[in-house]
Order: structure tokens, then sequence, then C-alpha cells
């Protein structure tokens, strides 16, 4: 029953009653892996021995030693780099010889494009030539025919003109009547222009650069000028012949072929609706006078004609056409 009881009394748990002290390292237990890291490295920088000034130098001296075989490597590779310099003087001479290159190749653009444009003006003026020089032909034929016309036309001026002098002229007026068509007409040369509008309008004759062949074509043009002018006066001695001869002649003759027959009657011969000597005497001097101009006019017609031919010679010649 004691035993009993002392086994009652006796407490459950044998360990020994927790104290202030235990409870503080259970505390200390508690701290975290990054607050015992810390820790650590304090008490190891506690630990370390402090490095005096002289061991400092001593140990930078060590280091130094330690560094120089990779000094003396750089060393060696700065020598590599030397030679570096041979080859930018080497580049300089590329540089050189690439910047020649390129003057030659646009030097020898230009003397190409140059020549190219030397043979494109030379094609060009060729072409000017060739179609001047058909130009000329088509005026020395224009010339021709109008100098056969005119030639037959001054012949009738010299039967009018006798006829206008002949006595009995007021009873057969018929006689005169078969040459007065021949001053309602007159042949005027129309000068062949392309060509030489074409010059004009490409700059003047600075593309032909034949000096000889340039002032010959000029020398032409001047010519044609001055055939224009002549042309106004045979006009006007025209204009003049015909206005008298309308005032002496009836227009309904037989011979003129400008009446619509169908309409106006053909009369049977020709009709005067004056017979003043004074009229007739005029018209006299008037056709005189067309055949004067008329005269002029060939006689310059067949100067243009003859340089015509010859220029087209010279320029077949010159131009191997």
């Amino acid at each position: 029953m004691s035993e009993d009881k002392n086994i009652k009394d006796q407490p459950e748990d044998d360990s020994p009653p927790k104290t202030d002290d235990s409870e503080k390292a259970a505390e200390g237990s508690s701290f975290s892996s990054e607050q015992k890291k810390t820790v650590d490295e304090e008490n190891i920088l506690d630990s370390t021995p402090s490095i005096s000034s002289e061991e400092s130098e001593t140990v930078a001296e060590e280091n130094i030693q330690h560094s120089t075989p990779n000094i003396q490597h750089n060393n060696e590779n700065m020598e590599v780099h030397h030679h570096g310099h041979v080859h930018e003087n080497k580049k300089w001479k590329e540089y050189f010889f690439q910047f020649l290159m390129l003057f030659l190749a646009v030097f020898l653009g230009f003397l190409a494009e140059y020549q190219l444009e030397h043979v494109v003006e030379n094609n060009r003026e060729e072409q000017y030539i060739k179609s001047f020089v058909e130009d000329l032909k088509a005026d020395t034929a224009k010339i021709n025919r109008i100098l056969e016309l005119s030639t037959r036309q001054q012949n009738n001026f010299d039967s009018l003109m006798g006829t206008l002098k002949a006595p009995g002229f007021s009873e057969a007026p018929d006689k005169a009547g078969n040459y007065l068509g021949s001053i309602f007409s007159w042949y005027s040369f129309n000068h062949t222009d392309r060509t030489l509008q074409q010059l004009k309008n490409a700059g003047g004759l600075r593309i032909i650069r034949n000096q000889q062949a340039s002032d010959s074509i000029m020398q032409y043009d001047a010519m044609v000028k001055k055939i224009s002018e002549q042309s106004m006066d045979l006009y006007n001695a025209n204009q003049a012949s015909t206005s008298i001869a309308l005032q002496i002649f009836d227009a309904n003759s037989p011979t003129n072929p400008s009446i619509n027959r169908s309409l106006v009657p053909k009369p049977g011969k020709a009709r005067l609706i004056s017979n003043e000597r004074v009229k007739i005497d005029e018209l006299f001097n008037q056709v005189f006078s067309f055949k004067i101009a008329s005269i002029f006019y060939c006689d310059f017609l067949r100067e243009l004609n003859k340089y015509a031919t010859r220029q087209i010679n010279f320029l077949k010649e010159a131009y191997d056409l």
C-alpha cells in the first residue's frame, strides 16, 4: 500500500524542470538560417587577423610579380599589332589604286559618251545633208517647170502686144483674144524649206560642222529670199495687166477656161468693152512691164537652179552620198 502510494506520489516525467536558461536556448534555436549565416560571417570577420599597410604592400608586389607573364604576353600581342602599321600602308595604296581605277572608269565613260555623242552628231548631220539634197532636187525640178511655162508665156506676151499695135485691132479683136489668157496667170517658185526649217529649229546651222557646206546652205537660203522678193514684182505686174485688160476686153471670151459654159453661153468671138486708144496703149505698156518682170524673175531662177545643181554635186562629194 505504501509502495503504491509512493508510486503515485512520484511525478510522471523524470526530466528536470525547465529553467530560464533552457528557455532562452530554445528561443535561440528558433533563429532563421539567414540570421545564422549573418552571425557566422561576423564571427569570421572578427576572427580574421588585421593586415598592416606594409603587409598589404608586400601582397600587392607579389600580385604584380604573378601578373608579369600576362603583361609580357600582352607585349607580344602588341608587337604583332605593330605589323598592322604596314597593313595600313598597304590599305592606303589600295585606296589610291581604287581611286585611280574609279577615275579611269569615269574618264573612260566620259570619253565613250563623248564619242557616242560625236557619232550621233555625225549621223544627224549626214541625215540633214541628205534631206537638204532631196530638197534641192525638188527645187530644181520646180524651177525647170517654171522656166518652161514662163518662156511660153513671154512668147504670148509678144504676140498680144503685136496685135494691140496692129492696124484694125478694133475691127478684129479675136486675134488678140487668143493671147489674152496669158496675162491672167503667173508662175511663182515655192521653195522646199523642210530641211532649212528643221535646222533653224534645232539651233541654226551649228549642226553642220563642215564650214563650206554650212556657207553654201546659207548662200542658197539668201538667194531664195531674193527670189521671193522678185516674185512680188511679178505678182504686181500680173494684177496691173489684168485690171486694165478687163476694162478693154469682155471677160466672156471664147478662150476663157474659168467660165462654166453650162451656165454662161460661149460667145462666137471676143468682144471689146472699150475701144479707146488710150486704154489699149495702157494695156500694151502693162503687158510689157509684165514681160520684163517675168524675164528678171526667170533670170533669178536660172541662177538659183545652177547654184542648186552645183551644191548637190558638192554635198554628195563632201559627205560621200
